[in-house]
């Protein structure tokens, strides 16, 4: 078991990996450990934290604060059904909209672009208008008396009376109680070609009295055109006093089936005698039938206390795994919560019976080895400190990180920002070599770890490797040949860091040729350091240096600034104190750099909202002023970081930011991605116990 207690601040750099390296090498043989009392952690999830607006300064643009959703998921779960509403943000709900356009199954925690939203549902009161296939949100419905919980939501609903929507989910099926009023007229919408990023090809099929199947179209995220079928079936707990489907401007009562980009169904019911209509949905990426088996196996019955029970006490479990004392309901409130964003995703992408779509497009049937695959990685977004919280306290992390060499063996490299079982390539850089070493250094072991070292030198060091036919490293030749990227100096950094994180990699395999040839590689960040700007500074092609440099411009920085960007070097801070002229030069432009704590991406200082600098506090402790980081670390945390909707400094990037909070609650920072290293700092709470994956 690892547990620290400290109550002293100033705390030097304290490098753990004797301690952390024990602990993980009785992977093999948990030692047994005393009981711990399971503790009602549940408790201090507020999912509607980070849900709009963010209330601190300078936000990421184009977002709704850190664009979390308040609907129920299970861990990890395939499955999250959450409400949608009209200005929305990329997860499709803000909190201070004031009506709710349907229920969907499918949503990102903290995408920065428009997502999922997949299959859409809403209860509604009263006879079909003008078709929903063209009117669709002419049917929405003011909400109140909203509730949010780990594994559950509940509003009111306000159009021609009132409703009341609850929702729960399990991994793979959504369950939803919909309580009318006494009616004949209480009808459910089902909507199969509307989703996040536009409307596509869907079709659905009333198959007898109580069940609706269907197909929708996904994908499209951040603009890239690829797709992917979801597949559905919403089971009710009575028959259909009546049904229909539309397309386009036509309602046709009595329909079956219908297809097309503006294609839907309805059921109605009669609610006279009992008020509440449930229904379960299950989902596969994979067929009908499998959507099927995933909702009968999970919710076989219709307890809808219990499936909420189930997926609540799944969560506290998890949480449970870390277990922190002595602080406040708020600080509680943001750290479980926190904790909580952090395990919404990747997502399981397999069956209950095995099978998923693969990066070859194909059906394949998951390993017996494995518990289950998952897909849906944000790279760019979770290496820095995500990926050694998840490999540290999550069980299922050697099975995403099989996952991610599956997808590679499938697709040809390892996944970089992926949707379901398409690489999307968003963002820059090569970060899945990055999350795959941190989850090793971490923990997550039981994994072909030959196969990912092969995959990681492929793309490391083939000029002609791609993804799905695209390639990952676009700009590999000019950085082997000149030791840099012309014209973008953070894509130099981040081809080094990756670099850095297969060097490691091949270290703890015993690889020697392979670490020293990357490790090498690894340096050259330093071509792009600029002696005379002093900045990490862009190049030419020709290897001069454009001038002027203006320290707060975009230009030649993936979403920063040179200021910005010249401490992405963590591996190596003494090499880049020593460029800049000595430590205190170092010290005296990171206090420059944290005037502000979350500046945005146009001003030369500090921004919290974004993915570069999450790691930047913990720079003072290298150059010899560690009290430095504890005042900074305590200042992100308090000024940008609540208990409210607003309450996330920008987007939560599937789970990156509050990755951050948690690690600085903890006392603790995985600083260095790719190695086991945490910097100390003083910690937040009086105590943490932390219970590693492998049970010690």
């Amino acid at each position: 078991m690892f547990k620290q207690s400290v109550k002293r601040l100033g705390i030097v750099v304290l490098v753990l990996t004797i301690s952390l390296s024990n602990a993980l090498a009785a992977q093999a043989q948990p030692s047994k450990q005393p009981a711990r009392a399971v503790l009602n952690l549940t408790q201090y999830v507020n999912p509607f934290i980070g849900t709009d607006d963010s209330n601190v300064p300078n936000p990421v643009p184009g977002g709704a604060g850190g664009s979390t959703f308040p609907g129920p998921t299970a861990p990890f779960g395939m499955v999250q059904f959450s409400p949608d509403t009209p200005t929305g943000s990329p997860s499709g709900y803000r909190f201070s909209d004031s009506t709710i356009e349907e229920f969907s199954m499918t949503h990102f925690n903290g995408a920065g672009c428009p997502n999922n939203e997949d299959v859409s549902i809403l209860p509604i009161l009263g006879a079909l208008g003008s078709s929903p296939g063209t009117s669709w949100t002419s049917y929405s419905a003011t909400k109140s008396s909203e509730m949010a919980a780990a594994g559950y939501y509940r509003t009111t609903l306000n159009r021609n009376g009132s409703m009341t929507a609850e929702l729960t989910a399990t991994t793979r099926t959504g369950m939803a109680k919909i309580t009318y009023p006494s009616t004949t007229q209480a009808s459910v919408l089902v909507n199969v070609s509307r989703m996040a990023t536009g409307s596509r090809n869907g079709s659905i099929n009333i198959v007898n009295n109580n069940e609706i199947t269907g197909t929708t179209t996904g994908g499209g995220f951040c603009g890239v055109n690829k797709t992917y079928q979801v597949y559905f079936s919403i089971l009710f707990d009575r028959n259909f006093s009546s049904f229909g489907t539309w397309s386009g401007g036509t309602i046709s009562s009595g329909s079956r089936s219908a297809s097309g980009t503006q294609a839907g169904g309805y059921a109605t019911f009669n609610t006279t005698t009992n008020a509440a209509v449930q229904m379960k949905v299950g989902l596969s990426y994979v067929s009908i039938a499998n959507a099927q088996q995933n909702r009968s196996t999970e919710i076989p019955g219709w307890d809808f206390a219990a499936v909420r029970t189930g997926t609540e006490t799944a969560w506290n479990n998890i949480l449970n795994r870390v277990q922190v004392t002595g602080g406040t309901t708020e600080d509680l409130t943001k750290f479980y919560t926190a904790l909580y964003h952090v395990l919404v995703n990747p997502n399981v992408a397999s069956d209950v019976n095995g099978q998923y779509m693969g990066f070859d497009y194909a059906v394949h049937t998951k390993p017996a080895s494995m518990a289950a695959i998952y897909q849906n990685y944000s790279g760019w977004d979770v290496y820095r400190s995500w990926a050694a919280l998840v490999a540290l306290i999550a069980p299922e992390a050697s099975d995403i990180a099989q996952s991610m060499v599956i997808d590679g063996q499938q697709g040809g490299l390892l996944p970089k920002w992926s949707q379901q079982n398409q690489e999307d390539r968003i963002m820059t850089g090569d970060p899945g070599p990055i999350i795959v070493s941190s989850m090793y250094a971490f923990g997550a072991r039981n994994f072909d770890t030959t196969a990912a070292l092969n995959l990681m030198w492929k793309v490391a060091t083939n000029t002609s490797a791609t993804t799905q036919g695209v390639p990952i490293r676009g700009r590999l030749s000019e950085y082997q040949n000149n030791h840099f990227i012309s014209g973008d100096a953070s894509d130099s950094e981040e081809y080094s860091a990756s670099d850095f994180a297969i060097a490691q990699f091949a270290r703890a395999l015993g690889d020697t040729a392979k670490y020293n040839t990357l490790m090498t590689r690894a340096q050259y960040w330093a071509n792009v350091f600029n002696s005379e700007s002093q900045y990490i500074h862009y190049r030419n092609s020709n290897g001069t240096w454009p001038w002027p440099l203006d320290p707060k411009s975009n230009t030649g920085y993936t979403e920063g600034n040179a200021a910005q960007y010249t401490w992405m070097v963590p591996y190596n801070f003494e090499a880049l104190f020593n460029l800049m002229g000595g430590k205190q030069t170092a010290i005296q432009r990171l206090d420059h750099l944290f005037t502000e704590t979350n500046a945005g991406l146009d001003q030369p200082y500090f921004y919290i909202g974004n993915e570069p600098e999450h790691n930047q506090p913990w720079a003072y402790n290298y150059a010899g002023a560690p009290w430095k980081t504890q005042n900074v670390v305590r200042r992100i945390m308090q000024e940008t970081f609540a208990t409210g909707a607003g309450g996330l400094p920008g987007n939560d990037d599937l789970g990156a930011t509050s990755a951050v909070y948690v690690w600085a609650a903890l006392g603790l920072f995985p600083v260095a991605p790719g190695a086991d290293v945490l910097a100390l700092h003083g910690p937040l709470f009086q105590s943490a116990t932390v219970q590693l994956a492998n049970g010690n």
